[in-house]
């Protein structure tokens, strides 16, 4: 999707840009990442045509823009509409730019916007999905579905050359199938995603919490009092700190029971308490 000489147009919190230790700038043979900011982890379609109109064409000095590629639900467990998808790939046809999908998340995703896959990608103008499975149940198992001819013609070579033709494919191929049948996959984004909503709602009530973004996913960013903080660890709760100023990140999977999440919330109203 992008040449070595192209620029990749991202979310300055994207996975890509900021958790790959240069592994798309390596794997495009020197493609350049392009961050741009945005509210609750989500370029805007004005912004990113703003960005791609301030480039020269055709001047070598610069990268050329070849790519953007946005996450669904994003770093920040909030979601892109449809309606920003399609306003996002309108910019990127306009502009002459390839519109790829991260869809780490995305069984998360298609089940809180309540549509189809089709709905949520080439529908909107998506040409590429990385279709996740490893956050969602299954074990290294990932998938890219491709909807352009041109990008899927030489596809089987670039994956051989990158390593990622496993000997024993078939073993993350039989996850794959059993993923997608009778709805799996959705079944276990509902899941964690009602986790988090159950979470979301508990933290909101608890004097001294308050959530730094919208819950669209089974992602939340609250922020915790010190004692709470220290009060859960010293309970056995793990998680990442995040951003300073008592923001910690939560993330709950296909498997999170009620029960878990009403343990956490029992140990935080305690220690909020003092």
């Amino acid at each position: 999707m992008a040449p070595a000489w192209g620029g990749i147009y991202c979310h300055q919190a994207a996975h890509i840009n900021d958790s790959e230790c240069g592994a798309p700038e390596f794997f495009s043979g020197g493609a350049k990442l392009m961050p741009l900011q945005g509210a609750n982890g989500k370029i805007a379609a004005r912004d990113l045509d703003a960005a791609l109109a301030a480039v020269p064409p055709g001047r070598v000095h610069h990268v050329k823009p070849a790519a953007v590629s946005i996450t669904q639900a994003t770093e920040a467990g909030t979601l892109y509409t449809l309606a920003e998808v399609k306003a996002i790939a309108e910019v990127c046809r306009k502009r002459g730019v390839r519109l790829h999908m991260d869809g780490a998340r995305f069984a998360n995703a298609v089940a809180r916007l309540n549509c189809s896959p089709a709905e949520a990608t080439w529908q909107a103008g998506v040409e590429a999905l990385s279709f996740g499975a490893t956050k969602n149940g299954a074990l290294t198992a990932e998938a890219v579905v491709l909807f352009a001819d041109d990008l899927a013609r030489d596809f089987a070579f670039r994956r051989k050359r990158s390593g990622h033709l496993f000997s024993k494919m078939r073993l993350l191929s039989a996850q794959m199938a059993a993923y997608v049948k009778d709805d799996l996959w959705l079944r276990n984004g509902r899941q964690a995603n009602a986790m988090a909503a159950r979470m979301a709602e508990g933290l909101a009530a608890i004097e001294g919490v308050s959530l730094t973004q919208p819950v669209e996913a089974n992602i939340l960013f609250p922020r915790l009092t010190p004692a709470i903080i220290k009060g859960l660890k010293k309970d056995g709760f793990g998680f990442y700190e995040r951003g300073g100023q008592g923001v910690v990140r939560l993330v709950m999977a296909y498997d999170t029971r009620p029960a878990d999440v009403d343990a956490f919330l029992a140990s935080a109203r305690r220690h909020a308490k003092g």
